[in-house]
């Protein structure tokens, strides 16, 4: 798995790249997100704002320094109000799949510390079908 994004809260020194091994890539069906407004004369009326898929996410154990865990961090921070950024779950930098812009779900990011500096990150990204 590859991230970039753009650093801009917490630690926003250095570039907004982290790579991990994904244990856990699921997705559910499109979802539809909009309103629907029902008049007295029985009149239905749909509001489409847009077509989106979420997706769990969740890393494999990676063994991180107090800098490597700062940049995870600060992907949090900077990418947890919804800012966009580039997701490529099978691929790294050097070797691109099929990156894609996606978001953060809000209050989706967590984090397992385990014994000698290992962590888990588990998330849910959100793409913009329509």
């Amino acid at each position: 798995m590859f991230i970039a994004f753009t650093p801009t809260r917490l630690h926003p020194a250095g570039p907004g790249k982290l790579e991990a091994v994904l244990k856990q890539y699921d997705s559910g069906a499109p979802k539809v997100e909009g309103r629907e407004h029902k008049a007295l004369s029985g009149a239905t009326e749909t509001t489409v704002y847009r077509i989106e898929r979420e997706y769990q996410c969740r890393t494999a154990p990676i063994t991180l320094s107090p800098a490597g865990l700062a940049v995870w961090d600060t992907f949090a921070a900077s990418c947890g109000a919804g800012e966009f950024f580039t997701f490529d779950p099978f691929g790294t930098e050097a070797a691109p799949d099929a990156p894609g812009t996606v978001q953060l779900k809000f209050r989706s990011f967590k984090q397992q510390r385990q014994p000698a500096w290992r962590f888990v990150f588990s998330f849910t990204i959100v793409e913009i079908l329509a």
